[in-house]
Formats: structure tokens, C-alpha cells, sequence
């Protein structure tokens, strides 16, 4: 069976992905992050290389997911570029 996932996106990965805040991906049931990883390679190969190279991270219900983490139909999904800031005084 084969589910519809919404993926959201912050950052340069927006752009990279045509300035769109979220994507529609067809996943099939038991789908692990790592199929993820193919798909986005394969229909938006900048925002894969980035992830490919440890870049990006993959957040699912907001908890950093690895390779082998399975995907729920329910599962929120997000794709987070590095970000900058924070206090650098150690103040």
C-alpha cells in the first residue's frame, strides 16, 4: 500500500526544492528513512546530496531518525538544514 507524506522543509532546502515549504512524497507502508533518502535523491538531488553528506537532518515527531527508522503513515516529517545563532560570548 502506498501512503501519501508530507515532508516539511526549512531553510535553503525551501529553495533548493523549487521555494516550496513542504513536499508531497508517495512512500510505500513500512517504508524506512533510508527509502526516503532514495526518493529525495532521486526528485531533488540537491536536498539528497545534503543529506547524503550529513548536512541535513531528518527529523521525525521532532526526534533526530536514522537510516533503518521505520515511517508511519502519521509520522510528521521534517528535513532540517544547519542552522546558525545562538550567543558566541559564552555569556
Amino acid at each position: 500500500m502506498v501512503v501519501q507524506m508530507t515532508v516539511k522543509l526549512f531553510g535553503v532546502l525551501k529553495t533548493l526544492a523549487g521555494h516550496q515549504n513542504e513536499l508531497s512524497l508517495e512512500l510505500r507502508q513500512g517504508s524506512h528513512v533510508q527509502d526516503l533518502v532514495h526518493l529525495l535523491h532521486a526528485q531533488y538531488p540537491q536536498v539528497g546530496e545534503m543529506i547524503v553528506k550529513k548536512q541535513v537532518l531528518i527529523s521525525i515527531n521532532q526526534e533526530i531518525a536514522h537510516q533503518e527508522t521505520e515511517i508511519k503513515p502519521t509520522d510528521e516529517i521534517a528535513l532540517l538544514p544547519p542552522f546558525a545563532g545562538g550567543c558566541g560570548t559564552g555569556a
